[in-house]
């Protein structure tokens, strides 16, 4: 039998705001030796089928969801919808619904850019971002490769973080709204990269109140806290996941795989999953390898 190689359940593809395509995530997988790999685009599902395609014939366990953006009390906040079901049609109407307004909000960010004098090719992104969901790196990269910065960070620092000239707000859910969400999807929702966060803690009691299911105890971001995340979890009665939140190759410390879900930690959270599935009255869930 085949040692497991771990659960990676959080990246990102083309279809939000990585740099490679569902199917392309799938080989990265098998090469990183992942016995599970779950894509995790920003607020879209709809590369999960070409994902599970990919995965076909690999032995990989190949499943997906969502990261979805969220607005708490003033604060950013993201939200795992893993497990899904990417076919529930209210999730589906949501989710088209937040990628209009974000095509809308990268034209406005364009606009801005070009009050200021640099002037981008607004049709040349949106083919770039194709069936996407239109965000800030999309015109970050635009910016670097139309030699205005040197890099992605440098696009975000002068031009696009928050409260720098060509920032526009995002539409967020609010985490009430996200956390029964996923759920009515027959979903987990799992709180991302918690060390994020003014107060994790506190967080994390108001999310399980409101039927949070877990948290990303593994993280890169959270290295130094992952010990007191896994405390936090069994206090609270919360399962735990891992993921390396890969989105490009350029950054290394969050290559494919660099943090990875034990078996055991797995077993518990493919049963809750399972199990939510069937609850919502959702498609069966296959877990089994490619």
């Amino acid at each position: 039998m085949t040692p497991f190689g771990g659960a990676d359940l959080h990246f990102h593809s083309t279809v939000s705001d990585g740099v490679e395509s569902p199917a392309e995530l799938v080989r990265r997988a098998v090469a990183a030796g992942l016995s599970v790999a779950a894509l995790t685009d920003h607020d879209a599902v709809h590369g999960v089928p070409a994902f599970l395609s990919a995965a076909a014939g690999t032995g990989l366990v190949a499943a997906g969801g969502a990261e979805l953006s969220v607005e708490d009390g003033g604060e950013d906040v993201h939200l795992l919808g893993l497990f899904l079901d990417p076919e529930e049609p209210a999730l589906i109407e949501r989710l088209v619904w937040f990628r209009q307004v974000r095509d809308l909000r990268g034209e406005a960010m364009v606009g801005r850019l070009a009050q200021l004098g640099v002037v981008l090719d607004l049709p040349a992104i949106r083919a770039t971002v194709g069936a996407g969901a239109f965000g800030r790196p999309h015109v970050a990269r635009a910016l670097v490769a139309g030699g205005f910065v040197q890099s992605v960070g440098e696009a975000f620092d002068r031009y696009l973080a928050t409260g720098r000239p060509a920032f526009v707000p995002k539409a967020k859910w609010g985490l009430a709204e996200a956390i029964a969400a996923v759920r009515r999807a027959g979903g987990l929702a799992v709180l991302a990269h918690p060390v994020w966060y003014r107060d994790p803690d506190e967080l994390l009691r108001r999310g399980r109140d409101l039927g949070l299911d877990g948290v990303e105890a593994f993280h890169p971001d959270n290295a130094g806290r992952e010990e007191d995340f896994l405390e936090k979890a069994a206090t609270l009665g919360l399962l735990v996941t891992a993921g390396s939140d890969f989105h490009t190759p350029a950054q290394p410390e969050r290559t494919l795989g660099v943090r990875r879900l034990s078996e055991p930690l797995w077993e518990r959270v493919a049963e809750a999953a399972t199990e939510r599935r069937r609850e919502a009255g959702r498609a069966a869930l296959d877990l089994s390898p490619r």
